[in-house]
């Protein structure tokens, strides 16, 4: 891996491939990102999309990049209240000992400010409900909210608004682009990826083979790519 020296260019990934045992799961591949682009990254299931995902984070983590991450799985603690999961996206800014206090007795700046995004979702009213007992959207909102309130540059997001219906999925992907400088996202849903993001990558079998401006797509580019990438 190398970075460049550009003063636009936050990452310059140079990746020799990525396996699981015997199988290959992503094809060696160069990638280059700016400050301030937000890219969606699509294909069908299996293609490799959280595996790109999950090295692009752990670049970042190498370089010592403030980056927020979205699991497919969520990665929230069930037996722990929705105030709780959301604080967790700013544990490693505080001492042990404010970490106690805050999940014992919250600070109440630290409450407000976490029901303040909560509420940016709709969720403000859940903020000491047990996040187990909560709905698959509620709790991907809890998500999209602990990474918000990380105040991270960087978004990494795998799915992000899979179980949100159309009017929550909006609010949510606004709320994540307008939080961070960079956003790479795995969308499904072709619409929301070409408004919401200025660039797309396509992956086939492990291999990036789309890499485009929004701008220079259209629709049927992406519905040829769909196709193809389905036949593999």
């Amino acid at each position: 891996m190398a970075t460049n020296n550009s003063e636009n260019t936050f990452l310059d990934l140079h990746c020799h491939g990525v396996t699981y045992g015997k199988k290959i799961v992503l094809q060696p591949f160069r990638l280059c990102i700016n400050k301030g682009q937000h890219i969606a990254v699509l294909g069908a299931n299996g293609a490799g999309k959280s595996t790109l995902l999950k090295v692009i984070f752990d670049y970042c983590k190498t370089t010592a990049q403030q980056a927020a991450l979205i699991p497919q799985d969520l990665g929230l603690v069930e037996n722990l209240s929705v105030f709780h999961n959301v604080y967790i996206g700013r544990l490693d800014e505080y001492s042990t000992l404010s970490n106690l206090i805050n999940l014992a007795i919250p600070r109440l700046c630290v409450r407000k400010e976490v029901k303040s995004v909560l509420g940016r979702l709709s969720l403000d009213d859940k903020l000491l409900s047990i996040c187990g007992e909560l709905s698959g959207g509620q709790q991907q909102r809890i998500a999209i909210a602990r990474a918000v309130f990380r105040q991270a540059s960087v978004l990494i997001a795998d799915e992000p608004v899979t179980s949100l219906d159309q009017h929550q999925a909006e609010i949510a992907l606004k709320l994540m682009i307008d939080h961070h400088t960079n956003n790479i996202m795995a969308l499904h849903n072709t619409d929301q990826a070409v408004r919401y993001c200025d660039r797309i990558i396509g992956i086939t079998d492990g291999n990036i083979t789309l890499d485009a401006p929004t701008d220079q797509l259209y629709s049927q580019d992406l519905a040829d790519f769909y196709k193809y990438a389905c036949t593999q």
